[in-house]
């Protein structure tokens, strides 16, 4: 390179210091966007990384700003597009300073991190998403710019960058030819090509591939780490981060993780993404992977020249070339897997890194192991940051099932069918929900499916013992690592010592143990296992089950825990079966923590045993009351697990279910989520179910909670019926907003029923919801942006707002049909509704004496409802239209006389409350042919009701009666009497006698003759 070229390369850096100067010094941001979008709501103090629910904001503004590449789209394609944009920016993880730098502040540098597309969208949805995703880079960009510190920190980096840039010129200057630019290129050729693919290793399945493309494979995962609270500042917090933030934040990492957690995929990943220089903070590094476990029978470790060879790469580099990328920072030093080295030469190990760290401090390296092979402050002293591989949450499962399928397609197999049948599954059986929380327990469920033709084995037995022969033997068996602890142990070996050590747990209510303990346990046993004790001691046989086993993990020193509960539970139950410890699982049983330990014992027993254990639960159902419910739903979920059993059992079993399911009564939902999880194993599917059931159902699931429950609840997302619809979108707050948003909401029908809103969580997800026409505000958000900027919005109820005075920003809702103002006591004016097309007006508990003429010009009206202290003494002073059909006086309004009331000859639904409007309507000389009357908060004489010929329903809500109801028979159109609340005795068996009516029950009542109904006409609703 000649002078020039160095002192251009030289003045091209001081400029675009300069540059970046002069958009740093703009006030506020770098002014990347012509009108930045707010990802979080103004009164809230800017968080310092954009997380989930701050992208997801972002991203349905910007939405909403691209009218015309929407205008032409289904509303349910640009709901999909934009929820796949929240769900993509949720697995990359939180955007903070680090990040974006670590991006050089290029919104098209993190767009190319963002995933692709999910599958299923459409061409129109695809070009969406690949916008809103680069919008939302631009403005996250410029959101960060504006971050206290922020400018102080990108001078930091700045110096540090032109340095770098310097010196990198000055050994430019320096090199003879390119001779070693030209290796460079080759080399990384090769590395994409070696790296280019993901192998699974363990597996035996006949029709499953093994291997994959990576690129289309790999799925970005969680690490545990310290996070500095803004830029600039020192103090340090534990967080979640997405690996690469955390591999892009520090220059030597020690990256800890059990068995299958995917340390050996990243270290492949970053391999391949340095040698295609994509665009990250390790693009121009030159990558070196050295797997530990191919040195093990080495005289020493490989230094720097020695890579190439050592790594099995069969290339010849310039002389020097790999120590000039080790001088220089450019090498990235992959060093997988310590604890595949003998635990002997683990000094030795790190002796190496130690002196490859001296020698080459300015290398970036990234060193994995198992948690227990190393001390947890190992190589803490070099400067390594310590991260952990962290279980996949919900959001990782399903994007990588959607990864794995893709990685398949790319293969040109057809796949669609196994990719939703598995997610499917996964999302309803608690059993793969559990299991799969790590790359390697995914993946073995991807390939089982696959294998089985959508057919995953429903005895868990089965799936368990697949999962146990690849983890203990197979996966070491393929990759050749044998007797790493100086111990080889047979997979019957393995099963027999973790199996007593589950079941030792289990028995003492601990999910873990201490070390010491556990390996006093270990010799113990040892006795009657002398073909294991001649290889070695308790405390070496104990670390190689730690270590190579994949099922144990030290989450701390000095305590030992399964590294996942479901094979604690399965190993356990196994342990107590050898032991014929049934009595011990029946005294137990009403213990949640033992669900799955009997349900597992079931499968383990043989057919004698099967029969005992299952009539001990049914025997205990009926011994201990409180818990008899908990114990006949665990037996009816152990059938899945008897493939033979005696089948009086089973019918018995069935038998007692069927008082339980499916629920047909909202109180029934309370008493069957008290059994937890369990219940939802045993929960009807959709079809078949009545609207009622169904209803019940959803409410169960959602009392239940968690992430099996949404999936539960998502399968009757397309129902329409009332209730049903009322159900999902009344329990949106039992759950992750943006998870029941994607999952149930954006797919639900809610042309029709009301979405409450409690949270502001749920409020800032509502342009997320545009087909939701009905909407209720709940407790305090006054009348929000999301629903005044709803011009199609038909239906609004407010309730339990104390801060609410104004009304008026309901006139730009011009669609209003349905309104109802609850609670509000601030509210003093109403003229703001006079010019609404409204067809139902509710207004409760606002301020006493609120003037009604306003209501005048709503000719439209069909429904009121008043119930507070209007400023009218009777019905006659109502300034309502006489087209009205249903009006409801409640408690506040109880001091408004009758008088006037047949100005409404339409009139067929009537709430009155109180003895005097009771008298009042008895001795009107005309009244409306009603055919729906609610009496409220008073003492009922029934003769009284004589005259209302056409009344087809009959409520009596906290009423005490006056009389027996017989004089009800003579109402002829007479089909429902609902019951609520009764202050005193109600005798229905008058009723009893006329067959078409049916009695409805809500809350507590004292209720004579239910023993003359049959079942089906009379029925306990809540």
């Amino acid at each position: 390179m000649t002078g020039f070229e160095t002192v251009l390369l030289r003045v091209a850096g001081t400029a675009a210091g300069a540059l970046v100067k002069s958009l740093l010094a703009r006030v506020p941001g770098a002014g990347l966007t012509p009108e930045p979008a707010r990802p979080v709501q103004r009164w809230r103090r800017p968080p310092a990384e954009l997380g989930d629910s701050e992208m997801r904001r972002l991203a349905a503004a910007l939405a909403a700003r691209i009218d015309e590449a929407t205008v032409r789209m289904p509303e349910h394609e640009r709901l999909a597009a934009v929820t796949a944009v929240g769900d993509a920016f949720a697995a990359l993880g939180p955007l903070d300073a680090e990040a974006l730098v670590a991006a050089d502040l290029d919104p098209a540098a993190v767009a190319a991190a963002v995933p692709p597309p999910p599958a299923g969208l459409s061409e129109a949805a695809e070009a969406l998403y690949g916008r809103l995703v680069r919008l939302c880079c631009a403005h996250a960009v410029e959101y960060v710019t504006t971050l206290p510190g922020f400018a102080a920190r990108a001078d930091v980096e700045l110096v540090r960058r032109t340095g770098e840039l310097a010196r990198a010129v000055d050994r430019l200057a320096d090199r003879p030819d390119g001779a070693s630019y030209a290796f460079e290129e080759r080399y990384a050729r090769y590395v994409a090509e070696s790296h280019g693919r993901l192998r699974l290793f363990g597996l035996t399945l006949s029709r499953s591939r093994q291997e994959w493309p990576l690129d289309v494979a790999y799925i970005s995962l969680a690490v545990s780490g310290e996070q500095q609270l803004m830029p600039g500042e020192p103090e340090l917090r534990q967080t979640q981060l997405r690996a690469e933030q955390a591999l892009a934040a520090a220059d030597r990492v020690l990256l800890r993780g059990p068995a299958g957690s995917g340390k050996s995929t990243l270290v492949q990943w970053l391999a391949l993404t340095a040698a295609r220089q994509a665009a990250s903070s390790w693009g121009t590094c030159v990558p070196f992977v050295l797997r530990l476990r191919a040195f093990t029978s080495a005289e020493s470790l490989p230094l720097p020249e020695e890579f190439l060879r050592a790594s099995g790469v069969p290339l010849s580099a310039p002389a020097g070339w790999v120590e000039d990328l080790m001088l220089s920072g450019r090498a990235l030093v992959l060093v997988d897997g310590v604890d595949e080295v003998p635990q002997r030469l683990r000094a030795r190990t790190e002796t190496w890194l130690r002196s490859l760290v001296s020698a080459f401090p300015k290398a970036r390296y990234v060193v994995t192991t198992r948690p227990s092979a190393v001390p947890e402050d190992w190589l803490a002293g070099q400067g390594f940051a310590p991260h952990s591989m962290l279980p996949m949450e919900q959001q990782d499962i399903r994007a990588f099932v959607a990864h794995w399928h893709a990685a398949a397609r790319a293969e040109g197999q057809e796949v669609d069918a196994y990719e939703a049948s598995l997610l499917e599954a996964v999302s309803s059986r608690r059993d793969l929900a559990r299991l799969a929380t790590n790359p390697l327990m995914c993946a073995l469920l991807c390939a089982l499916n696959q294998d089985r033709r959508m057919q995953l084995p429903r005895a868990r037995k089965e799936l368990y013992d697949a999962a146990l022969d690849m983890l203990l033997v197979r996966r070491d068996t393929e990759r050749e690592i044998c007797g790493v602890e100086g111990v080889y142990l047979t997979r019957e070996e393995q099963v027999a010592l973790l199996q007593r050590f589950a079941y030792w747990l289990i028995r003492n209510g601990q999910l873990e143990a201490g070390r010491d303990e556990a390996v006093e346990m270990v010799g113990e046993w040892l006795d009657a296992m002398p073909q294991v004790r001649a290889q070695g001691g308790a405390e070496q046989v104990f670390a190689h089950l730690l270590i190579r086993s994949g099922l144990l993990l030290e989450p701390s020193p000095g305590s030992v825990v399964f590294v996942h509960r479901t094979f604690q539970d399965y190993l356990g139950a196994k342990a107590a079966v050898e032991s014929r410890d049934f009595g011990v699982l029946v005294k137990n049983a009403h213990d949640d923590s033992w669900d799955d330990v009997v349900r597992m014992a079931v499968g383990h027993a043989r057919p004698d045993e099967r029969a005992r254990l299952l009539r001990g639960l049914l025997r205990r159902a009926d011994k201990v009351k409180g818990a008899r419910n908990r114990l006949v739903l665990l037996a009816a979920a152990c059938l899945e697990h008897a493939p033979e059993l005696d089948p009086a059992v089973r019918t018995e079993i069935q038998s007692r279910t069927a008082d339980l399911l499916p629920p047909s009564r909202f109180p029934q939902a309370e008493e069957l989520a008290r059994a937890g999880e369990l219940v939802l194993d045993l929960l009807p599917e959709p079809a078949d179910l009545t609207e009622r059931e169904a209803a019940v159902t959803i409410r169960t699931a959602a009392l239940v909670g968690g992430p099996l429950a949404l999936g539960l609840i998502a399968r009757f997302r397309t129902d329409t019926r009332p209730q049903v619809a009322v159900e999902l979108a009344d329990n949106w707050r039992r759950f992750r907003t943006s998870d029941y948003v994607e999952s149930v909401l954006a797919h639900a029908e809610l042309n029709s029923t009301y979405v409450s809103v409690y949270t502001s969580e749920e409020l800032a997800h509502l342009p997320l919801l545009a087909h939701a026409r009905h909407i209720s505000l709940r407790d305090g958000h006054w009348l929000p942006d999301a629903v005044i900027n709803r011009p199609d919005l038909e239906g609004l109820t407010v309730h339990r707002d104390g801060r609410l005075t104004d009304l008026s920003p309901l006139t730009a809702l011009q669609d209003l049909r349905y309104l109802g103002i609850y609670e509000c006591p601030r509210i003093r004016d109403l003229a703001p509704l006079s010019g609404l097309p409204l067809r139902s007006l509710g207004l409760s508990r606002i301020a006493g004496g609120v003037s009604l003429e306003p209501l005048a010009t709503l000719r439209s009206l069909t429904g009121f409802t008043l119930d507070f202290k209007a400023d009218i003494a009777e019905l006659a002073d109502l300034p309502l239209p006489s087209t009205l059909q249903s009006l409801a006086l409640f408690k506040g309004a109880r001091h408004v006389g009758l008088v006037g009331l047949e100005r409404w000859p339409e009139l067929e639904l009537l709430t009155i409350s109180g003895e005097r409007q009771a008298l009042q309507l008895a001795a009107q000389q005309s009244v409306p042919a009603l055919k729906l009357l609610q009496l409220n908060g008073m003492v009922v004489v029934p003769s009284m009701l004589a005259r209302h010929q056409e009344l087809t329903d009959l409520t009596l809500l906290k009423c005490t009666l006056g009389s027996a109801l017989e004089p009800l028979l003579a109402l002829p159109n007479l089909t429902r009497l609902v019951v609520s609340f009764s202050g005193g005795p109600v005798d229905l068996s008058p009723l009893a006698a006329k067959d078409d009516l049916i009695v409805e029950v809500y809350g507590p009542n004292d209720l004579l003759g239910t023993e003359l109904f049959p079942p089906g006409r009379l029925r306990y609703m809540s």
